[in-house]
């Protein structure tokens, strides 16, 4: 009798020792990507040519580009806020004499709550177009071209 107590109790203690750690006082969660904080992107295109299409291509944590957004305004200023999974973005700059892509610009942690002031200049240079690309950032909700 003492043994199939000791046994009884053997197999509660063990029973208890796994229910003790599956539990957790609050939900866990399986995170299926990195959240950030969420940017603005603001667009300033002009210039010599004429752009019939403007797209910003968003970056995820592994610098990859995972989402792009076209048809944005191409004659007059814009902006777009940043998906929360995003680290940065680049530009394409659509025209008739070929596309343009800006390099990525990967913000990480830094600047939160800074617009990202986009200045998109298509010129031509000799018998080139070229585009001049400024950018700065801003926090005061104007945009540097203002």
């Amino acid at each position: 009798m003492f043994v199939h107590k000791l046994q009884n109790l053997g197999f509660l203690i063990i029973l208890l020792s796994v229910i003790n750690t599956s539990f957790h006082p609050y939900p866990v969660q399986e995170e299926s990507f990195n959240s950030y904080p969420v940017y603005r992107v603001a667009l300033n295109p002009r210039g010599d040519d004429e752009i019939f299409n403007l797209c910003i291509h968003w970056y995820d944590y592994t610098q990859q580009e995972k989402w792009t957004k076209c048809g944005l305004p191409n004659t007059s200023p814009s902006s777009e806020t940043s998906p929360d999974w995003s680290i940065g973005y680049k530009l394409s700059i659509h025209t008739i004499d070929g596309t343009f892509h800006a390099e990525p610009y990967l913000w990480w942690d830094g600047w939160i709550a800074g617009v990202y002031c986009n200045d998109l200049y298509l010129h031509t240079s000799g018998w080139d177009l070229v585009l001049s690309y400024v950018i700065n950032i801003v926090y005061d909700n104007k945009y540097f071209w203002e």
